[in-house]
């Protein structure tokens, strides 16, 4: 009747086992109580003693169905011990067949055929709903065979009809029938419920997995930020052997800043020099930087805005003591100032100062001096803060001067250090939109050394570069402080006049016309005394163009037309007509 599967192991699921043993435990109840109410019934209907031969055959079937019932809850009961799935169904057949055989022996057993389907539930439930038709057929055939042969074992039997047969045969195919269609309606929601429960399963692995890998990265986070901490740790215990207050650290902080933002010296050293004032509270606070030659202090920022004060301390800035202090790179601290001890403190109301050197990589760069107008304003505290502070300054010192080095050489000609042609047109550009905004004149001369091939060709062009950076040195030393003097390409140069129409330009042509006639070339220990000759052109905005293009084109042009007129000369531009 089943199909012959391989001895595999049913592991039902801890709410299952539970299912079954209370659908064992309601059928224990539930017969008892049956067969209780068919003895009171008998008894009812009879009124005479109850059929002995019954009672014996249904206690021994209700002990057989306890039996089976127990060794199937002991099963499930032992964890270690898997049931196989014959002995499982066999166990589940016997408990049916005692119950049919039982119901077979009431008075009315049919009418409780309905019991018989519970213990089918749970088949059911665990598996495929096909899986429950075998056991709708056995049902059927015990019960067939529970009116065939109960009767016959309690001595009731009676005569058997056509219409009897009829009439039951007809009661047991509706009854199955009915339970097929209600076990295929369940046996639709088991597997329903089953998949979902399957998707709920891989839903929660996949949360486990998630969740293991959230922990998994907690773990990582926990350990980076106990790193974290242990790093931070270390760092507090350097900024405080750094810093001991905060005025240290928002000092650092605003100096670290105008290292990495302000590359303008003067803006630099202004803008350190107030945050030195407002952070140490103090009455003046001054930077001096040497000189070039590395021989003399310079005043290069100071807060002291009276114009005596200041004076005197900028005459005396190279007091012997600062001085002294300087060279020695060692702080200079005096809380009892006596005038007549320092020349920068005479005719100032200065009782207390502190000095201290600039000095980075064994290089002296100036000195930082902040002054007070009480006694003894100065202690250990403020001399490690203005240690620190120095550092600070010196290291935006040398960052501010090797970026204006880079500066100028990005924007210088290597040969004649005079700036390039990209420069010069950068400034040119700005030059002409200020023009235009405030209404003044802006004048450009481009010239070239006369014949310079044959220089080149009769003397070498060593001799050539000589010639060239001569002319360049003598016209930059030869022109305003704000022109600018830029070699345009090859031995052409231009220079840049602000603020000058063409009749100051066409003067001051020709005035650097005539000396650089003069000029005397030396190369390799050789004078030579021949003359070097230039053409000029000379154009003007706005008279001569309206932009940058039309003011070079002209003197441009104004250039070419010196070099035809003979060279050695200076001719002025002209309006451009439009082609």
């Amino acid at each position: 009747m089943f199909k012959r599967r391989p001895a595999t192991h049913i592991n039902l699921p801890v709410e299952l086992k539970g299912s079954e043993k209370v659908i064992i435990y309601f059928m224990w109840a539930i017969m008892l109580i049956l067969l209780l109410s068919d003895a009171y019934l008998e008894y009812s209907v009879n009124q005479v003693l109850i059929n002995y031969r019954k009672i014996i055959l249904q206690v021994i079937l209700y002990i057989l169905l306890v039996l089976s019932s127990l060794l199937k809850v002991s099963k499930l009961n032992n964890d270690t011990l898997s049931t196989t799935r014959n002995f499982y169904i066999f166990l589940k057949l016997l408990g049916i067949l005692f119950s049919c055989l039982i119901l077979g022996t009431f008075r009315y057993g049919f009418i409780y055929y309905f019991i018989l389907v519970i213990p089918i539930i749970s088949v059911c439930i665990t598996t495929d709903t096909k899986e429950v038709t075998p056991f709708l057929l056995f049902t059927l055939v015990a019960q067939v065979f529970s009116t065939l042969i109960v009767p016959i074992l309690i001595g009731t039997k009676k005569p058997i009809t056509i219409n009897g047969i009829i009439i039951y045969a007809s009661f047991l195919v509706t009854l199955h029938l009915t339970f097929v269609i209600l076990f295929t309606i369940l046996g639709f929601y088991s597997n329903l419920n089953m998949q979902r429960e399957h998707e709920n399963q891989k839903l929660v692995s996949k949360l486990r997995y998630k969740y293991a890998q959230l922990e998994e990265s907690k773990n990582e986070k926990l350990e980076q930020f106990d790193k974290l901490k242990e790093v931070n740790l270390q760092l507090e215990k350097a900024n405080s052997k750094l810093s001991s207050s905060l005025a240290e650290l928002f000092t650092l902080q605003k100096i670290s800043q105008a290292i990495s933002s302000i590359f303008d010296m003067n803006e630099l050293l202004k803008f350190i020099n107030d945050v030195v004032i407002g952070v140490m509270g103090v009455t003046s606070s001054s930077i001096a930087l040497y000189n070039s030659t590395g021989d003399r202090l310079k005043m290069q920022v100071t807060s002291i805005y009276d114009t005596r004060e200041r004076a005197i301390l900028s005459d005396n800035i190279n007091s012997p003591a600062l001085m002294e202090a300087t060279d020695e790179c060692r702080i200079l601290i005096d809380n009892d100032v006596n005038p007549n001890n320092y020349d920068f403190t005479k005719g100032r109301n200065v009782k207390s100062f502190l000095c201290a050197p600039l000095q980075l990589k064994g290089k002296t760069h100036g000195l930082v001096l902040i002054e007070h107008s009480i006694p003894n304003a100065f202690d250990d505290a403020n001399v490690k803060l203005l240690e620190i502070i120095t550092q600070q300054v010196s290291i935006a010192i040398e960052n501010a001067r090797l970026y204006e080095q880079l500066h100028e050489h990005a924007n210088t000609d290597g040969l004649t250090q005079v700036y390039n042609r990209v420069y010069f047109q950068t400034r040119l550009r700005e030059e002409l939109c200020n023009a235009k905004e405030n209404g003044y004149e802006v004048s450009v001369i481009i010239y070239d050394i006369d014949n310079f091939k044959d220089y080149n060709d009769t003397y070498g062009h060593l001799f050539g570069d000589e010639v060239l950076k001569s002319m360049a040195t003598t016209v930059k030393e030869s022109v305003r402080k704000d022109d600018v003097v830029a070699r345009f390409g090859g031995e052409e140069f231009i220079i840049l006049f602000s603020r000058t129409g063409e009749d100051v330009a066409y003067q001051k042509a020709e005035e650097l016309r005539k000396k650089l006639s003069n000029i005397t070339v030396n190369c390799k220990d050789n004078i030579i005394s021949r003359p070097v000759t230039v053409s000029m052109g000379v154009s003007t905005f706005p008279k001569f163009a309206e932009n940058e293009f039309e003011l070079i084109d002209s003197a441009d042009q104004a250039l070419y037309e010196a070099k035809r007129r003979g060279k050695n000369c200076v001719v002025l531009g002209h309006k451009q007509l439009p082609n």
